[in-house]
């Protein structure tokens, strides 16, 4: 077999921690080359491994701007001929939605996997080390070509467009809610279950910095004037985090009017872990209402991702044909 050359790129997190003097852990405080000297890959794994740290903050920290990066290098990196893969390292707070982004901007010829850890290097039972082994045998692995960005955790491979964070802090911290695994990694092996939806193109000609898309839960009795306050304040597009199938509280409708025909770009899904949202009531705040009022519904996919999603078909797609270009995305 011949050997795989795997690019890493770090950008801090718990993954990447050192103990501070207060006896909490220092996010990010490891350089991508301290981080991957305590790697030992399973026998039988032959890689050549070439490091970058990117950034060195937790993900909490993370910005558009930081995105943007990650995805020149991340390019960069999988454009080359010597290049079989690319591994990430992240943080989990937004691991998911670096790996959505880094999943429609990226080509998807190469595999790219992108890992975190629950517990950091220095604590006991840390599942730093096997995730980032994980993560190589993966990128190494042709079968995650075609496949976009991968969120490799605990073992397990997950399409970015359905992982989610689902513990503060147990190892299983990541799953597809409604979509499962695509398989897994046991040692140097990887199996796939299945290869999950289709990955579109990438998407190109979208301008850095990219426009401020907000996003707004859905509650009992929520304020509309919260919608207003985004839009004032420079927001160019809203996602609504709906109610079960999509809904919103009946006094945010004509704000949400206002705001359509405004130009403002207004988008729906469920708040819910999994299922799509669904005309299937009418009432004043239900999908039905907000469609007619022009809102965009968008189905299986998360508010925290369908706010880049909107942020970069904005920035690269006549306003007139956004609707469109969502429901394309999403299909």
């Amino acid at each position: 077999m011949t050997k795989k050359h795997i690019v890493v790129l770090t950008t801090g997190g718990t993954i990447a921690s050192k103990p501070s003097d207060s006896g909490r852990s220092q996010s990010g405080a490891l350089s991508g080359e301290q981080l991957l000297e305590k790697v030992a890959l399973p026998q039988g794994v032959d890689v050549t491994l070439e490091v970058m740290s990117i950034l060195q903050k937790p993900s909490n920290a993370v910005t558009l701007a930081d995105l943007d990066e990650l995805h020149c290098q991340g390019r960069r990196a999988l454009s080359r001929a010597d290049v079989d893969g690319l591994v990430i390292t992240h943080g989990t707070d937004t691991l998911e939605e670096t790996a959505y982004f880094l999943s429609l901007t990226l080509p998807a010829d190469k595999p790219c996997v992108i890992t975190g850890s629950q517990r950091a290097p220095h604590q006991l039972g840390t599942d730093a080390f096997k995730n980032i082994c994980d993560a190589i045998v993966a990128a190494a692995s042709p079968q995650l070509s075609q496949l976009g960005c991968v969120v490799v955790f605990n073992e397990s491979l997950f399409a970015a467009r359905y992982a989610r964070k689902v513990s503060s802090f147990q190892l299983h911290g990541f799953d597809a809610p409604g979509a499962g695994a695509l398989g897994y990694i046991d040692g140097q092996r990887l199996k796939l279950y299945h290869t999950g939806t289709a990955i579109a193109p990438p998407i190109e000609g979208w301008d850095t910095p990219l426009p401020r898309v907000d996003l707004l839960p859905a509650y009992l009795d929520a304020s509309p004037t919260l919608l207003k306050a985004c839009v004032e304040s420079g927001a160019k597009g809203v996602v609504i985090n709906g109610l079960g199938r999509g809904h919103v509280p009946p006094g945010w409708m004509n704000e949400i009017r206002a705001l359509v025909s405004a130009g403002v770009p207004v988008a729906v899904v469920s708040s819910c872990a999994q299922g799509p949202v669904n005309t299937s009531y009418e009432f004043s705040g239900s999908l039905a209402d907000l469609m007619s009022a022009g809102v965009i519904a968008l189905n299986d996919i998360s508010a925290r991702k369908a706010r880049l999603a909107l942020a970069l078909l904005l920035s690269s797609t006549p306003r007139e044909a956004l609707g469109d270009a969502m429901e394309r995305l999403m299909a």
